[in-house]
């Protein structure tokens, strides 16, 4: 059997500390502004519901983040083999940039624009990622010996 590297990128924990020491601060940060609308509208203030809710879904979003990093700290990479289910492309925030996808055992993975090009979908990858965040540090294509 013979893998073709497609993406590598860095194995170091360094991103996923970078990771841990944005997110956790931003989450508890978040988490205490949000507790402001929570007591307004425990105490009957209907007002604060808009407010309420928008920081809801930012602290829902921020520990997330934190939680994967934190628990990528204390684990080690993994490897996920299979068929690429699906491949597409998303903005990242409004029109700023696109970003690539791939899914692959009912994991999404964001790979770089040429890897997307290179593959299609119901080929047989390995992808070497951290487990929580699924951040990618190596897609390979994964191919059987061919006998002429």
């Amino acid at each position: 059997m013979t893998n073709d590297v497609l993406e590598q990128r860095s194995s170091d924990r360094k991103s996923i500390l970078r990771n841990a020491l944005i997110y956790t601060p931003a989450a508890l940060v978040a988490l205490v502004l949000f507790m402001i609308p929570l007591f307004a509208l425990l105490s009957g203030e209907g007002g604060a519901t808009v407010p309420a809710v928008i920081l809801a879904l930012l602290v829902t979003a921020l520990v997330y983040e934190a939680v994967a990093a934190l628990r990528d700290l204390r684990s080690e990479p993994v490897v996920t083999v299979g068929e690429v289910d699906r491949i597409w492309k998303n903005s990242r925030l409004l029109i700023f940039g696109r970003q690539n996808y791939l899914l692959i055992q009912k994991r999404v993975f964001e790979v770089g624009p040429v890897t997307a090009m290179e593959l299609s979908v119901g080929e047989a990858i390995s992808v070497q990622h951290w487990p929580n965040t699924l951040r990618v540090i190596t897609v390979e294509r994964v191919r059987g010996d061919r006998k002429s």
